[in-house]
């Protein structure tokens, strides 16, 4: 309880729920509550304090903006929500490309987007049910096979790529940029949320180009040390012209 009080008002209750859905994983898997929880309460802490003086040396940040970078990484479902709420159409239909364990699905679920999230990850997809279920909101999770994603030509009307691109390898980079062009619809509009100098932002930028797809906003969000690099998460919006 205490741990999950702690996440709640630091990121939110989605992230706390997420917190109590990996734990039951765990359980399911064959770990026992009780080892999980007094081996957090023994080692969370101090190791946590470790890792973030750690991060201090070797980003160089601010105090104040490593806490905009760890503000950012671990409640940007609630920051991404927050600014996509105040762009997009009610009730459109959204693809959360790379969703994960679908803390960002569920968010924007939670709004009334009918959301669907795709990953290469069936076990992370596990967990996104598991969290949907505790937040009682109905995104749908599919899993990506062989880079073909299972929807019919033009049928989102938003596709969000959040921390995905840069885990593309460069020689699949434009059948994926073909797949996602190919189930938004025309005017639609794709995000891509990724790290400055980790995601390769330019080669992005032409590829997304050469598809039909025209860069209407390229905005820093917030500082972040990740990846074991400082810089920042970067945002860019295209739209679907062809």
């Amino acid at each position: 309880m205490k741990f999950t009080n702690a996440i709640m008002r630091l990121f939110g209750k989605e992230r706390a729920a997420l917190y109590k859905v990996e734990v039951q994983h765990l359980v399911e898997k064959g770990y026992s509550k009780r080892d999980i929880d007094i081996f957090l309460e023994t080692y969370a802490l101090p190791i946590g304090i470790f890792d973030i003086l750690s991060m201090f040396a070797r980003s160089k940040l601010s105090v104040k903006d490593m806490e905009k970078s760890l503000s950012f990484l671990f409640d940007r479902h609630v920051i991404l929500q927050e600014m996509l709420v105040k762009q997009l159409m009610p009730k459109c239909r959204i693809l959360d490309f790379g969703c994960g364990r679908g803390l960002i699905a569920c968010s924007l679920a939670l709004k009334g987007f009918e959301v669907h999230g795709a990953d290469i990850s069936a076990e992370a997809l596990e967990v996104a049910n598991e969290l949907a279920k505790k937040l009682s909101c109905e995104p749908v999770f599919h899993v990506i096979k062989e880079d073909e994603l299972p929807f019919p030509d033009a049928y989102f009307d938003v596709v969000l790529c959040v921390w995905a691109f840069h885990e593309i390898p460069l020689g699949r980079m434009t059948k994926t940029s073909m797949e996602l062009y190919r189930i938004l619809r025309k005017m639609g509009d794709m995000f891509i949320v990724d790290q400055e100098d980790i995601a390769p932002f330019e080669t992005i930028k032409n590829i997304m180009n050469q598809r039909g797809l025209r860069l209407v906003l390229e905005k820093k969000l917030s500082p972040v040390y990740d990846h074991g690099k400082a810089s920042h998460a970067l945002m860019l919006k295209f739209v679907k012209e062809k």
